[in-house]
């Protein structure tokens, strides 16, 4: 039910990707006192908690932002490979290709030197490539998808609370007035 900030949550692409990225463990309040009751950080202060959740929920935002732009590079890396493919092609479908493609000078999106190779090696490498940068964008974009609901639920969290804390602090002068 609660969330601390030991608790983090891994994404799909952890394991493909050179700088760690984690988003917090956001679950969803259903009642705002036990919460409070469960956690020692709030102190039963309603603000602390409001901060709490609005920074995961910013703290989702960002990763949204970083693998968003992660998924644009992969994307853009994709279609260099497809125009690169296209290239080959054209390359092949020329009159004299017979003579002069049996062996190849190509570079790969992941390699620093140009490589000779025969036309089959070059489809084949090119089709690994690419199928390589398909699977890393559908991995980013679940990861993306993935931190878009926990932001959403972050969201939740803070409109529930803030409504929440709006009644009982009518609910009290309410109280009080009938005291009086």
């Amino acid at each position: 039910m609660g969330t601390s900030n030991s608790d983090l949550t891994e994404l799909n692409s952890v394991y493909s990707r050179a700088i760690s990225l984690s988003l917090p463990n956001v679950k969803r309040i259903t009642d705002v006192r036990q919460f409070m009751a469960e956690s020692k950080s709030f102190n039963g202060s309603v603000e602390k908690l409001l901060e709490f959740i609005v920074g995961q929920e910013k703290q989702c935002q960002d990763v949204i932002k970083l693998l968003e732009e992660q998924v644009h590079q992969k994307m853009h890396a994709l279609h260099q490979l497809k125009e690169d493919m296209l290239e080959l092609q054209r390359q092949l479908n020329t009159p004299d290709a017979a003579r002069r493609c049996y062996k190849m000078r190509v570079k790969f999106t992941e390699e620093t030197e140009i490589s000779e190779c025969d036309v089959a090696e070059a489809l084949v490498r090119y089709s690994i490539n690419m199928s390589s940068l398909y699977c890393g964008i559908l991995e980013l974009d679940s990861d993306v998808d993935y931190a878009n609901y926990l932001a959403n639920i972050a969201s939740v969290n803070k409109e529930f609370v803030q409504n929440w804390y709006k009644r009982e602090k009518l609910n009290k002068s309410k109280i009080s007035a009938i005291r009086i």
